[in-house]
């Protein structure tokens, strides 16, 4: 019997570059009120707590690119700083998520998680080959009979026809 093959994926530069952008001006905003402007008390707090902000936003921006996603036959990998395992015969939710940017709710993005008892793997829509890491996942769910909830079927319905 040969084994499944592996499937990679990757969140790509090019995907990253408007999160690298706003938080990169953020930072630098922040940090220069904070160097070259007078500032009173309260808003000198305001701009820390905003270019710490901005920092943790660039943060999250590096793991994801230094992540990528592993989909082999026993489970799925999110390989990098924060990466963990989840085998799929431990995975007890899939849920996909739509998050609307307008009132018509044509513009958003997706988020995938994957959970077992203990670990949860986050991946949004951003990434390289989504809508087939989503379909692959939620035939592995469904061949392990676990019930999808109906907005997470409504969604993947629409991604994945």
């Amino acid at each position: 019997m040969t084994p499944r093959p592996r499937f990679l994926f990757r969140y790509s530069l090019r995907s990253l570059v408007p999160d690298y952008a706003g938080s990169g001006i953020g930072v630098v905003t922040s940090l220069g009120l904070l160097g070259f402007v007078p500032l009173a008390g309260p808003v000198r707090w305001v701009a820390t707590a905003l270019a710490l902000l901005f920092l943790v936003y660039f943060g999250r921006t590096v793991c994801r690119q230094l992540t990528h996603i592993e989909l082999e036959e026993a489970g799925i990998r999110a390989r990098g700083p924060l990466g963990t395992v989840i085998r799929w015969e431990k995975l007890r939710s899939l849920q996909l998520e739509y998050y609307s940017t307008r009132a018509d709710r044509e513009g958003g993005w997706m988020q995938l998680k994957l959970r077992d008892a203990t670990r949860t793997i986050r991946i949004d829509s951003e990434l390289d080959g989504f809508a087939d890491l989503a379909g692959r996942c939620a035939r592995e769910a469904a061949l392990r009979g676990l019930a999808l909830d109906a907005a997470t079927a409504a969604n993947l319905k629409v991604l994945v026809p």
